[in-house]
């Protein structure tokens, strides 16, 4: 019941913001704030370690990369794609 309440007082509160068009600038750049938080990598700073790592080997020439053509022929021979 708690958020219903939040809810009616957030859409009082907007109905009196969108009238004024600084306040409504503002309440874009909250919303532009929020929507980009959102789009924060989800991926951990471990497998970005990892990736690092390896290319880091790649590039020092401890290790060899596939072709294209060679990655294709081995996903197909495996799964069938």
């Amino acid at each position: 019941m708690e958020t219903l309440k939040l809810r009616r007082k957030l859409i009082r509160q907007f109905e009196v913001m969108i009238k004024n068009d600084d306040k409504l600038k503002a309440l874009e750049g909250v919303f532009d704030a929020l929507d980009s938080s959102e789009s924060i990598s989800k991926v951990p700073d471990e497998h970005y370690d990892l990736i690092s790592e390896h290319r880091e080997q790649y590039w020092n020439g401890a290790v060899e990369g596939k072709s294209w053509e060679e990655v294709k022929r081995s996903l197909n021979s495996k799964y069938g794609l």
